[in-house]
């Protein structure tokens, strides 16, 4: 095994070999000895070959490879080419060697040197080697083409880079990138510096440079309005990503109205009705969440990636999200398909009794709260209330109680049982399923304030309704507990404006009036 070492160079962090760090440093040094007597210019030199050292490197960095080796150094030194084959050859190729190799060392970048606004007309002309105000002239008459000329330009603004260090500017002219040429481009430039600095722009160059300031400020109106359009569209996808991402809490928490009549809204749990048991109903809802979801939240990172400019790209994320949102599809889908030939139906029925109070002169309401003394828990599911029992593993709910007169000399007591979600085939067996208990003993009627279920069909969501049918000119009364039992409207009537205790007689108009 061999001992790497970490270095840094050329704005770049690399793991490399013991024996291709010695060889990369020596030739670095002697980089470093032969253009020590330059000054600035000699230290850009080697600054720039420090970069394309780097760019070489990081080339031979794969998944499986992660440290440079000495052979991926030799071949870096190799390109650029060694001092002393810089220094003792002198030999260089003519002009037109130059033109028939460029199109093998070409790159397309945005040229820093020569530009109005972007560079991209500049950048165009040195790629094609042809003279970038014909490039200009012709984005000029696309522009009158629907604006199809603008569209280009910026979009070639925003896709291609700006050619910065010394090797890109190379690339982006079609040369080689080694030793000769990177320092003949950086003295070209020093040399430039100095013209300018000694006898200023001449007649021409004044020109050239009234003639960039007019463009450039053209430059920087079209830039603000593309970056206005731009902002203004990364706060429309906040702004649209934000509204579903709230709604869609609405729709799962039911916050329905939220807006008033303005809209109702979806509400979640309301679609239990369409699924036949709960499995379905869960796996489609999270299903539909993740549809909508990964979507919203798209909308809201590509917003916040507009406004504040954020470049970084996340494949692996983005193929995550991609990825889960086909499955959802599929199973959104394939619950559907499953779903159809097993519809729900909503299922009621009833039993009715006839009481005889005896020679009693009125019936006595009393209640028995068959849940005292077990251990219960409560939930809530889907908006319906649940009281769980350990001791005999069942789900038990509150049955309520309604008067209405009954068609004849007796008292009759009606159990209504009705539950959702129910087969056709198995409906009569589910209701079976639902248990209420009550009983009579001289003239009590007791009634059993919950009734309940096993545990695993509570998406039946049972119900359970009782009617006691009172003769005309007959009495009953309620205990304090059988109050809980009746409707609101009942319970206000009878035990909230009437102290208790009161006796209540069925009128021929089929309401209890108070008596003594």
């Amino acid at each position: 095994m061999k001992k790497t070492t970490q270095i840094h160079i050329g704005g770049r962090h690399f793991f490399i070999d013991e024996d291709a760090f010695q060889k990369l440093n020596l030739y670095l040094e002697s980089l470093k000895r032969h253009f020590a007597g330059e000054g600035e210019s000699g230290s850009e030199v080697v600054d720039d070959i420090e970069q394309r050292i780097a760019e070489l490197l990081e080339s031979k960095i794969t998944q499986g490879k992660q440290a440079v080796n000495l052979s991926d150094v030799n071949e870096a030194i190799s390109t650029l080419g060694n001092v002393e084959d810089f220094v003792f050859n002198d030999d260089r190729p003519d002009q037109q060697e130059i033109y028939t190799n460029r199109r093998d060392y070409r790159r397309f970048y945005r040229d820093p040197d020569n530009y109005y606004i972007g560079g991209v007309a500049g950048g165009m002309g040195e790629y094609f080697d042809i003279d970038p105000m014909w490039i200009r002239l012709a984005f000029v008459l696309l522009f009158f083409a629907k604006g199809a000329g603008l569209l280009i330009y910026l979009i070639l603004w925003i896709v291609v880079p700006k050619a910065r260090t010394t090797a890109e500017k190379l690339q982006m002219r079609g040369k080689p990138v080694n030793l000769s040429t990177i320092k003949e481009t950086v003295n070209e430039e020093y040399e430039k510096v100095r013209t300018y600095q000694t006898t200023g722009p001449d007649s021409g160059e004044r020109t050239r440079n009234a003639v960039e300031n007019i463009f450039r400020a053209l430059g920087l109106v079209v830039v603000a309005i593309f970056k206005f359009i731009v902002a203004f569209i990364g706060v429309i996808f906040l702004v649209i990503g934000s509204i579903f991402l709230a709604g869609l809490i609405m729709a799962i928490f039911g916050f329905t109205g939220f807006f008033g009549h303005a809209w109702n809204g979806v509400y979640v749990p309301d679609a239990i009705n369409f699924f036949a048991n709960s499995g379905y109903y869960y796996a489609a809802v999270i299903a539909l969440i993740v549809l909508v979801l990964i979507p919203i939240i798209a909308l809201i990172y590509g917003g916040v990636k507009i406004l504040f400019n954020i470049k970084t790209k996340h494949p692996v994320l983005r193929a995550f999200l991609l990825t889960s949102w086909i499955l959802a599809l599929i199973l959104f889908g394939t619950v559907l398909i499953v779903n159809i030939p097993n519809s729900p139906i909503e299922a009621s029925g009833s039993n009715s009794s006839v009481i005889e109070p005896e020679k009693y002169p009125y019936l006595v309401i009393n209640v028995n709260d068959n849940l005292e003394d077990r251990s219960v828990t409560h939930y809530r599911v889907m908006g319906m209330r649940f009281n769980y029992s350990r001791w005999d593993e069942a789900l038990y709910d509150d049955a309520s109680l309604n008067i209405e007169r009954s068609p004849d000399k007796q008292f009759h007591l009606t159990v209504q049982k009705k539950i959702k979600n129910a087969q056709f085939n198995d409906s009569e067996d589910f209701l079976d399923e639902v248990r209420y208990n009550w009983d009579v003993k001289d003239s009590v009627l007791t009634l059993d304030k919950y009734f309940f279920t096993d545990d695993n069909d509570f998406w039946m969501f049972p119900r359970v309704d009782l009617i006691l049918k009172v003769p005309e000119g007959q009495k009953i009364k309620f205990n304090r507990d059988a109050c809980e039992m009746l409707t609101m409207d009942e319970r206000q009537k009878y035990c909230e404006e009437v102290p208790p205790g009161k006796k209540w007689m069925m009128s021929p108009e089929g309401a209890l009036i108070a008596t003594e």
